[in-house]
């Protein structure tokens, strides 16, 4: 099994920087969660929501392949999944 790659600080920082510029975000993608606001970060990928009736639910966001990195604007548009544990 190959080792994941560590990051460096700088990565850590940068990656650290994008997911707090998503709080506040409104998820624009199409679906159950269009209209869901990004109200915290949890861990890694995975946030707290605010849907547009105000229930509070857990997602996670998966980079998409040819998003510029920390655009804020396309990161709203897709790659957003309920968790799949959250009840």
């Amino acid at each position: 099994m190959a080792k994941r790659q560590r990051l460096t600080g700088k990565q850590r920082a940068q990656y650290k920087k994008e997911r707090e510029a998503l709080i506040g975000s409104l998820i624009t993608q199409e679906g159950a969660l269009r209209g869901a606001l990004v109200k915290s970060h949890v861990r890694g990928s995975q946030y707290v929501l605010c849907l547009a009736n105000g229930t509070e639910v857990y997602a996670s966001h998966k980079k998409q392949l040819g998003s510029r990195s920390g655009a804020s604007e396309s990161i709203s548009q897709s790659g957003w999944s309920l968790w799949e544990d959250c009840d």
